[in-house]
């Protein structure tokens, strides 16, 4: 009975130092970050790409936007937003039009490759008359996945399919009858979409959709992202998406934070979004922030996207490279023009 008290008192005194020793090099962690915030570094352009939705036509044709993506600015990898709305099917009895999006696609020039994300619900999905067998999700697969998959499928310039974005945030309202802000309900979307890629279009890669941003919101964001992770979203999924707005670099090196997540992934990591608003702190953010993910997390993440290429409103509170007016342009359109 003594040897096993003594055992057991051993044991305890391991576990207690074990912790002292891990909270100790989490606490001088967060101290160095502190006193010694993350430096500005060059990004790697070779793994940069941006955002683009061809929407604002001030910014030029789709084929204009192209070029100075890889002419002027020298990206490569451009994501853009397949959204099921209203202006593409307004009823159940229509079919979807897609002259908008076809020409996105005939028009990706050489050299650059296009992610497409696909997601969004018109308003009619909001009834739930209109689902197939009483399943939105089912529904929304098989009535805007299924279809803009095989019209698209091995067509040049694509480089894979994005299975929704931020299903952890509804902002169209029509887009909640999915109930994707469970976890498990958008990993039963992420299963049968993949399903729908991998059989339709197999030489693409299947992307899971990024939460909002990782490290925000306390631990909700990274939460959402763990949850999918035990469901085994892994297995789905070519490249697991993520993105990164903010800073909040405490969250990222915190024991169960960022880094130990996405170190734990057995697949490679997309930030498809990243950027900060106004035209005077675009290039000290990237220059940051993407250096400091990658030291945290090295070798995981083979892509940062910035969100975005063009965008109207206050410059101020404006994400894009390129502004209102024909010439107003971030720092770091410059800094990527004048390489």
């Amino acid at each position: 009975m003594q040897i096993l008290l003594k055992l057991r008192s051993f044991a305890l005194f391991l576990v207690a130092c074990a912790c002292v020793s891990a909270c100790t090099s989490e606490t001088r962690d967060l101290l160095e970050l502190e006193t010694d915030p993350p430096s500005r570094k060059p990004i790697d352009v070779s793994r940069t790409g941006v955002n683009n939705f061809f929407v604002d036509r001030e910014f030029g044709s789709i084929p204009q936007q192209y070029s100075e993506i890889r002419n002027t600015l020298g990206l490569r990898y451009v994501r853009v937003l397949f959204a099921w709305t209203d202006d593409v099917q307004p009823s159940p009895n229509t079919p979807p039009d897609y002259n908008f999006y076809d020409n996105i696609i005939a028009n990706v020039p050489s050299g650059v490759d296009v992610l497409i994300t696909v997601v969004h619900t018109p308003s009619w999905m909001a009834s739930s008359s209109n689902w197939i067998n009483g399943d939105p999700r089912v529904t929304w697969v098989e009535r805007w996945l299924r279809p803009t998959v095989q019209r698209y499928a091995g067509q040049p310039g694509v480089i894979g399919w994005q299975i929704w974005n931020e299903p952890d945030n509804t902002v169209v309202p029509s887009d909640s009858a999915l109930q994707l802000t469970d976890p498990q309900n958008y990993f039963d979307l992420l299963a049968l979409g993949s399903q729908v890629v991998r059989s339709n279009d197999p030489t693409r890669l299947v992307v899971s959709a990024a939460s909002r941003s990782i490290q925000q919101n306390s631990r909700d964001n990274l939460n959402y992202n763990k949850q999918l992770q035990d469901l085994g979203a892994e297995n789905l999924v070519d490249i697991w998406a993520i993105h990164y707005y903010g800073e909040q670099f405490e969250q990222v090196i915190i024991s169960g934070g960022v880094a130990d997540f996405v170190n734990s992934l057995r697949v490679p990591v997309w930030v498809t979004e990243s950027g900060e608003q106004g035209p005077d702190r675009q290039l000290q953010y990237v220059e940051t922030v993407w250096p400091f993910l990658d030291e945290e997390m090295p070798g995981k993440i083979q892509r940062f996207y910035y969100y975005q290429f063009g965008e109207t409103g206050p410059p101020e509170s404006n994400f894009g490279l390129r502004m209102n007016g024909p010439v107003f342009v971030s720092n770091l359109y410059t800094h990527l023009s004048e390489r």
